[in-house]
């Protein structure tokens, strides 16, 4: 914003500035996220979520370029952290990405509005629901935000400042959001749509700037793209399964109303934050709609460009949504709105905002804490975070010593299941994937006749093993298991056989 913007601010707002100075209150904000949404989940779980087990760590581990179900980035981050700090680093890491977010958030909302507005805009992120429950559960959802929340920044930058720095950033942040889930790119889409909406903005195309940013891009998700290529494209098929597909018009019609529906309930507890504290009134709605400027152009695109795009998407294609997709998209819902109140920042209340901002956390982690701990420990039926991780090791660990007097190397179970075991277990074995070769490409028939594995399932002492890969397997029998803290639970019941090593005379012989 330009200095003539800042002077044509209505002067009746300087007695309601904030106590502290804007960069304070988003420092604030980034610390009580880092807090709060660090050390709540980790006392109130006894083991961690899924996606942080079974596409992170059963993953990570195994430092590949690519995985059956994702690019590799948040699976790489995810291992370094819990073996850099243990059970607490996948939710400092979730936080992290969380506290960055908001800090390019800001970063963002001063080049267009005074500062104490961008802290506004800011703050009002975290009453988004994406900001809060779902952040405890690192995965390539939350792994997006920060790199969303930095590409449209450094675009921002990039095209008013005209400087290769920044196109540099661009293309490197573009990239690491490219190997962190492909559904970014229709944040790259929105940024081309909007760069060629303008004829200032194509002249650019005459320099070096946009190429620089391009290569750099590419250099980096090169040996992904190669990846790829020579594991047959594994994701692309896992991705067009998991969002399956629309039949008949009314369904087709429906997925995109559907997800656009999930997106405004999602920001909604910001619209009602904003409400509260002044920004939003009649006269929002009562006076004519003025000619969009740019501050307002921009932040709209970015806001609602890539929901938008989405539903069109599927619209066209048939592709169903998934509601958390939209996770990323909101990051500049505060700034938005706050820009779209201009009019009444002189009757905005700073200790209205900061009381919603508490709120928001205090109620969401108590909605936490009672949907993964104490309502599923007063049913009787443990959440994913309520599981005997370190038990189900320890006993698993010395079980398959005794059976082959040799370390447990590989685990061969679904995702879940075999890394829990894997990540508790202290020698980290590997994770077999459902005892498929095409899930997890580092086992090979060779190192599994030299290390064996632990095969272990879920389910009854009637139930059979399930369907793996592994032509034979020795089942040796069922191990039970209490519920940390949930005596009305009935005991956890886990078969298990072992696929016994071969000797050391044998040792790297393929199996029949």
């Amino acid at each position: 914003m330009t200095q003539a913007d800042s002077a044509a601010i209505p002067q009746q707002a300087a007695w309601r500035k904030p106590l502290l100075q804007p960069w304070s209150c988003v420092a604030l904000l980034i610390v009580a996220q880092l807090l709060i949404w660090t050390l709540v989940p980790y006392f109130a779980g006894t083991s961690l979520p899924l996606d942080v087990v079974s596409d992170g760590l059963a993953w990570g581990h195994q430092w590949q370029w690519g995985y059956y179900k994702h690019p590799p980035l948040p699976s790489w981050e995810v291992e370094a952290f819990f073996d850099a700090f243990g059970d607490i680093g996948p939710y400092l890491l979730s936080q992290i990405s969380i506290g960055l977010t908001y800090l390019f958030v800001y970063l963002l909302g001063r080049e267009l509005m005074p500062a104490r507005w961008a802290a506004a805009g800011t703050a009002l992120a975290a009453c988004v629901y994406y900001f809060s429950v779902p952040t405890p559960e690192f995965n390539h959802n939350v792994a997006q935000m920060p790199l969303w929340a930095a590409a449209i920044y450094a675009y921002y930058m990039a095209i008013e400042r005209r400087r290769l720095r920044w196109w540099l950033l661009l293309g490197a942040v573009g990239g690491m959001a490219l190997l962190t889930k492909y559904a970014s790119a229709v944040l790259s889409l929105t940024i081309v749509l909007h760069f060629f909406a303008a004829s200032g903005r194509r002249a650019q195309l005459r320099s070096a700037l946009p190429y620089a940013a391009l290569v750099v891009c590419m250099l980096i998700v090169t040996p992904h793209l190669l990846w790829l290529y020579h594991n047959h494209f594994p994701t692309v098929s896992y991705a067009a399964q998991r969002a399956g597909r629309t039949h008949g018009i009314a369904l087709r019609l429906l997925a995109p109303l559907r997800f656009l529906l999930s997106q405004l309930v999602d920001i909604s507890p910001a619209i009602l934050a904003a409400a509260i504290a002044g920004f939003l009134g009649r006269e929002n709605f009562r006076q004519p709609a003025p000619e969009p400027e740019p501050m307002l152009r921009f932040l709209a695109t970015f806001t609602l460009g890539p929901a938008m795009l989405t539903a069109l998407l599927s619209l066209l294609t048939g592709w169903g949504l998934r509601d958390m997709w939209g996770a990323p998209m909101w990051n500049l819902a505060g700034l938005l709105i706050v820009a779209l109140s201009r009019p009444r920042w002189p009757q905005v209340s700073w200790p209205r905002l900061a009381g919603c901002i508490a709120a928001a956390f205090i109620l969401f982690p108590v909605a936490y804490v009672l949907a993964t701990s104490t309502i599923p420990a007063l049913q009787g039926r443990p959440s994913r975070t309520q599981w005997p991780d370190r038990a189900m090791a320890a006993a698993f660990d010395e079980a398959y010593r005794r059976q082959t007097g040799k370390p447990l190397r590989i685990v061969a179970a679904d995702g879940w299941l075999g890394g829990l075991v894997a990540m508790a277990d202290p020698s980290r074995p590997s994770v077999f994937t459902d005892g498929n070769w095409q899930e997890a490409p580092w086992i090979t028939s060779a190192r599994l006749a030299t290390d064996g594995a632990l095969v272990i399932w879920r389910g009854n002492r009637s139930a059979p093993p399930p369907l793996l890969a592994l032509k034979s397997f020795k089942a040796v029998g069922f191990k039970t298991f209490a519920w940390p803290g949930i005596p009305k639970a009935a005991p956890l019941e886990i078969g298990w056989g072992i696929v016994p090593p071969a000797p050391g005379d044998n040792a790297g012989k393929s199996l029949p």
